[in-house]
C-alpha cells in the first residue's frame, strides 16, 4: 500500500462555467494520510495525465492501471495477501489473481495450459462442478479428462507417459465430499518428470493447513467464498502461483476473457481473511469433536475425517495437513431417502449448497453438488446416495452434535 494514493488533482473552478459541467465532473479528492484499511478503489477506468503515459502504461502490462478488468489496487493487494499465506515461512515469492468466482480460477487456469488434444488427470470424487466444466466445457474443444488412481504412482506415471500434448494433474485435497487426501510432494515429482503440472484446489484446507506450493505444487486454485472469507456474502477465487512467467500467462486469459473480480468482492475477502486463523483453529476443533462423537452414534453407517486414527487418509493428512479441516461426510441410512429425511429435520445445521462459513452447513451430494456426475461414477469414488456433507461451523460442538442426534433419532 506504500505506493498507492489517489493524487487527482484539483480542476480549476473558473475553468467551469455552467452548474450542469460541475455536476458531471468527479470531486476533487486527495488522502493526506494513509487509511488503516485497504480503500474499496470502486472505479472501472483510471485517468491518464496525457497520451504518452497512457501509450507508456499500455505498453508495460501488467503493472500500472488502466481498466479493472486489466488490474485494480484492491483487487491486486488481496490476491498478494492470499499469495503470502500460501508460501508463507519460506524464502520463495508467490504471485496471485483474484477471480469472479472459483470456477473461473479453475477455468482460467485450464484455459491457459491447454489446448485441443491435452489431457486432464485428474480424480473420480472432485466437486461436481469442477468435474461437470472438465467434461462439458473443455470436451467440445478435445481436451480430455481422465480419472486415474493416485495411490498407484508408477501406474500413473506410465499413463501419463504414454499420453501425448500438454498434461496437467489436477487434484482436490481433501476431496469434496469423501475427503480423500492425496500427496501433495510425491504427486509433483510424478508431474515433473512427465513435463505436466500440478493443479492444486486447496479450498477445503485452505493456507492456514495446508501450503500446496511449497510441496512442489506448480500452481493453487481456491474458491474464496469459502473459508478465507468465511462469512457467506461474497464470491470469489484465487489462483496462486510461484512462477512470475505462469503468473502473466494467466493473467492475460484473464484480462482476455474478463474472469477478474471486483472491488468490493476483493475488500470482503480481505475483511474476513483477518480472523482466519482463527477461524479455522475453531473449526478444526470442532470438526474433531464432532467426527469423534459421530463415529460411535448409532444410525451413521460410515464417516469420513482424515483426523481420525482410523481413516485411511490420516496418514496422508498427516503428512501434509497442519491440522484436519472442517469438513466431513458421512452416511446416514442406506438409501437417499434416509438421507433425505435426516436433512430435513435438523434444526440448527443449515441446508446450504457452499461450506466455510461460521455457521453449520450441510448438503447432500447426490441431490445437490454432483447430481449432474454420472451414478456409476460417483458410487465407484464413495459419493453414495447416503452420503451427507457437513461443513462444521464455530457454534458451540456440542449444540452441533445435538442438533445431529436429534434427526437421526
Amino acid at each position: 500500500m506504500e505506493n498507492f494514493a489517489f493524487k487527482l488533482s484539483k480542476m480549476d473552478r473558473k475553468f467551469i462555467k455552467h452548474f450542469d459541467t460541475l455536476c458531471a465532473t468527479e470531486a476533487a479528492f486527495g488522502l493526506t494520510t494513509k487509511p488503516h484499511k485497504i480503500p474499496i478503489v470502486a472505479s472501472s477506468t483510471f485517468q491518464f495525465e496525457n497520451i504518452e503515459q497512457g501509450i507508456e502504461i499500455f505498453q508495460h502490462q501488467p503493472g500500472s492501471h488502466v481498466y479493472t478488468r486489466y488490474g485494480n489496487p484492491t483487487i491486486e493487494a488481496v490476491a498478494q495477501k492470499i499469495a503470502d499465506l500460501e508460501v508463507f515461512g519460506s524464502s520463495q515469492n508467490g504471485f496471485g489473481l483474484l477471480c469472479s468466482s472459483g470456477m473461473a480460477a479453475i477455468h482460467t487456469v485450464t484455459q491457459t495450459l491447454l489446448k485441443h488434444g491435452d489431457t486432464i488427470f485428474t480424480q473420480g470424487n472432485l466437486y461436481g462442478g469442477t468435474t461437470e466444466q472438465f467434461n462439458r466445457i473443455f470436451s467440445k474443444h478435445e481436451i480430455s479428462t481422465r480419472i486415474v488412481e493416485f495411490s498407484d504412482l508408477n501406474l500413473l506415471h506410465d499413463t501419463i507417459q504414454k499420453t501425448g500434448g500438454n498434461k496437467i494433474i489436477y487434484i482436490e485435497t481433501p476431496a469434496n465430499p469423501t475427503l480423500q487426501c492425496i500427496d501433495i510432494e510425491a504427486l509433483a515429482n510424478v508431474a515433473h518428470q512427465n513435463n505436466a503440472l500440478l493443479i492444486v484446489d486447496n479450498t477445503f484446507a485452505t493456507p492456514c493447513l495446508q501450503q500446496p506450493l511449497l510441496l512442489g505444487a506448480d500452481v493453487v486454485v481456491h474458491s474464496t467464498t469459502k473459508y478465507l472469507h468465511g462469512h457467506g456474502t461474497s464470491t470469489g477465487g484465487a489462483i496462486i502461483c510461484k512462477n512470475e512467467h505462469l503468473f502473466k500467462q494467466f493473467w492475460e486469459t484473464q484480462k482476455l476473457v474478463g474472469s477478474n473480480s471486483n472491488a468490493f468482492d476483493a475488500w470482503l475477502v480481505n475483511l474476513g481473511m483477518k480472523t482466519l486463523a482463527l477461524r479455522m483453529n475453531k473449526h478444526c476443533e470442532n470438526a474433531m469433536t464432532l467426527a469423534t462423537k459421530l463415529a460411535g452414534l448409532q444410525g451413521i453407517n460410515k464417516i469420513h475425517y482424515p483426523g481420525l486414527a482410523n481413516d485411511s487418509n490420516h496418514p496422508i493428512a498427516s503428512k501434509q495437513m497442519k491440522a484436519f479441516g472442517a469438513m466431513l461426510s458421512f452416511e446416514v441410512g442406506q438409501s437417499a431417502e434416509d438421507a433425505i429425511r435426516f436433512a430435513n429435520k435438523l434444526k440448527l445445521c443449515k441446508i446450504a449448497p457452499s461450506l466455510g462459513e461460521t455457521d453449520s452447513m450441510i448438503l447432500h451430494p447426490v441431490t445437490m453438488s454432483h447430481l449432474k456426475v454420472p451414478r456409476e461414477t460417483r458410487l465407484k469414488y464413495g459419493i453414495t446416495d447416503a452420503l451427507i456433507r457437513l461443513s462444521v461451523g464455530i457454534e458451540h460442538a456440542d449444540d452441533i452434535f445435538s442438533d445431529i442426534e436429534q434427526a437421526i433419532n
